[in-house]
């Protein structure tokens, strides 16, 4: 197999590789960044610049120049790259291809943020506006792809590339699109993996499906469900799409529950009940705490994160001690969700261990 730093992405004899961006040379930096502008500009098709693999050797590029600003470091050579990438961003992004499924799950919002937060350069300012804009477009009836796991440098491609399609507002109100709160909850669970491994999951909320399809990648068992048909319909069709990853085929089902008027699927059987902002309202708090405990195994956990907006949390709490369960309620790390305005709690909650 080749070497990714022997392959051209030009129809010419000359090469853009990810090694080049981490290299201290500018104008070999500035060079090839110019090349990416002008290839755009005259291609139509995009899967040469996704297998160079360079994306994340570009975020370097761009956390170097931030962690310069907030430490208030003067670098005009440094901001005059940073320029031309962001450039480079924005016309790859406006063009909408599937490299900005790469971007996203990147993490390159967050990091375009800091850039508005830390520049002054207008066009600078401009640009990375621009960039965020294209990567948060979100369309009914799209379909959302998350990049899950290492990110090669020598494909170019993600371990997992996840597929979810999307719905309309006016179908299921907030279930229509894939949040960054299930994306970065899923992150957890996955680096994480030590808790699920070999464990028989619920999930509740499943809405689109990418916490729990996350999940099915380490878990013995993944049973996600919803309550409207609308959404568990589609929850059915993104697990068939899905099944194309065996991890994923072999453990994840679908299946609706109401937790006011149904029963646990299985009383008393689940390891690990997970949930991804299901905790929002301050009436039916009291009917998800009674399904998590109808569902747990005497040493099961419940492992679920809510925005600390959300109404219900203190009904919640009490709901779940009220039931003989310990509630541990942390701050969910920044860096799973990035690109949220919101702080968010974490919980962990258990059975105490004399009921």
């Amino acid at each position: 197999m080749k070497k990714a730093n022997n392959k051209p992405i030009l129809q010419t004899s000359k090469l853009v590789t990810y090694d080049t961006f981490r290299s201290n040379d500018k104008n070999l930096i500035l060079s090839n960044l110019n090349k990416l502008n002008d290839w755009i500009n005259n291609k139509s098709s995009f899967k040469e610049i996704e297998e160079t693999g360079i994306f994340k050797a570009l975020s370097e590029l761009i956390d170097r120049y931030n962690q310069q600003q907030e430490q208030q470091v003067e670098n005009n050579e440094y901001t005059e790259i940073i320029i031309l990438l962001v450039k480079f961003l924005k016309n790859l992004s406006v063009k909408e291809t599937e490299t900005n499924e790469i971007l996203r799950s990147l993490d390159y919002i967050h990091r375009l943020e800091l850039i508005l937060n830390n520049s002054y350069d207008g066009d600078l300012l401009n640009d990375s506006s621009t960039t965020i804009e294209c990567l948060r477009k979100c369309a009914p009836y799209s379909v959302r792809k998350v990049g899950v796991g290492e990110y090669s440098e020598q494909t170019g491609q993600f371990q997992w590339m996840i597929e979810m399609k999307q719905l309309h507002f006016d179908e299921v109100f907030v279930g229509w699109r894939v949040w960054e709160a299930g994306i970065g909850f899923g992150k957890w669970v996955l680096e994480n993996k030590q808790i699920f491994q070999g464990k028989e999951v619920l999930e509740l909320g499943s809405g689109l499906g990418v916490a729990g399809f996350m999940a099915g990648l380490i878990c013995k068992s993944v049973l996600m469900t919803d309550y409207t048909p609308k959404l568990v319909s589609a929850l059915k069709d993104n697990l068939k799409t899905n099944s194309r990853i065996p991890e994923i085929k072999k453990s994840c089902t679908v299946q609706a529950l109401d937790w006011v008027n149904d029963k646990a699927p299985k009383p008393f059987h689940y390891d690990i009940v997970i949930g991804s902002e299901v905790i929002y309202d301050e009436k039916i708090v009291d009917h998800l705490a009674n399904i998590i405990h109808q569902s747990l195994t005497p040493n099961g956990i419940f492992y679920s994160t809510a925005a600390t907006v959300r109404r219900g949390i203190p009904e919640f709490i009490h709901s779940m001690k009220s039931r003989g369960y310990t509630v541990n309620c942390t701050e969910f790390p920044k860096r799973f969700m990035p690109d949220t305005k919101f702080d968010t709690h974490f919980f962990e909650i258990y059975r105490n261990k004399n009921k």
